[in-house]
């Protein structure tokens, strides 16, 4: 959708700023990024593709009102106990079927250990939460699983304070949760469904931060293995937690900003 405007800033010489926010670039922004002035990345691995006399590294814009988690009142606004380690689920805004299904398979003994927020997906909640009252009818820690349809901005700034780790698809979300600090595990949507998620799920894994479950291999068991392997390793967790605030950018927006300001202003003159 881009390459008319593009094309056309082409033709009448009106300067052009990229900002690709996967980790491997698409056509068109290969094609623009011979001309382009500036070329913004969010991913470090995408700065191949371009000439490195224009290209930065910028991260990606986040929404300002999620970027810092909040510090106090999360396990009461949760209704979280204390000193039980709190695991932050989130398929995408829609929820994910596969990811929840794991989930719930495993939630029995998950909760033995951990608390979790599950953010479900509008249309997955009534069938999630149907189910998880069955399995966990007589479970001694049923209180500790917290289903939510969706998480507004205050129960996300809320969940973000408390996690200790997130699992979550590899979309923008990826850039909030580096912002946190908070390590991850990650499972893209499938390549034949979505080719950027993948690539950009490993480049992020690249900078320490997250580890991946490819969609294919996700399984309860695999799952619970991962969640128990980072979370039993403080030092592993610090690691991580060290690399997420490292690849974070909370500046994106406002560098990409000025840019754009600084080359308009001389483009006038």
């Amino acid at each position: 959708p881009s390459f008319p405007a593009l094309f056309a800033a082409r033709l009448l010489g009106i300067p052009v700023i990229i900002h690709e926010s996967d980790s491997e670039p698409g056509r068109v922004n290969r094609w623009a990024g011979k001309f382009a002035k500036r070329v913004a990345v969010s991913y470090p691995d995408a700065a191949q593709y371009f000439d490195s006399s224009k290209v930065a590294f910028t991260g990606n814009p986040i929404r300002k009102d999620i970027a810092t988690p909040a510090a106090e009142g999360g396990r009461e606004f949760l209704k979280l106990e204390e000193g039980t380690p709190v695991i932050l689920i989130m398929g995408g805004s829609s929820g994910a079927q596969v990811i929840n299904d794991a989930v719930l398979d495993a939630l029995p003994r998950l909760l033995n250990s951990y608390q979790i927020i599950h953010q479900t997906g509008v249309k997955n909640f009534d069938d999630v939460t149907k189910t998880a009252a069955g399995i966990l009818h007589n479970h001694p820690h049923k209180d500790r699983y917290r289903p939510y349809a969706f998480l507004n901005v205050l129960a996300l700034r809320m969940a973000a304070g408390v996690a200790d780790l997130v699992v979550s698809r590899a979309g923008s979300t990826l850039f909030e949760i580096a912002a946190w600090g908070t390590p991850a595990i990650v499972i893209p949507i499938p390549e034949s469904i979505s080719h950027d998620q993948t690539k950009n799920a490993f480049s992020y894994a690249r900078s320490g931060a997250a580890t991946v479950i490819e969609q294919r291999n996700l399984t309860p068991v695999i799952l619970e293995s991962e969640i128990e392997r980072i979370l039993g390793d403080s030092a592993k967790r610090e690691a991580m937690s060290k690399a997420a605030k490292a690849f974070a950018k909370k500046d994106a927006a406002e560098t990409i900003a000025r840019e754009i300001l600084a080359l308009a202003l001389a483009h006038e003159r």
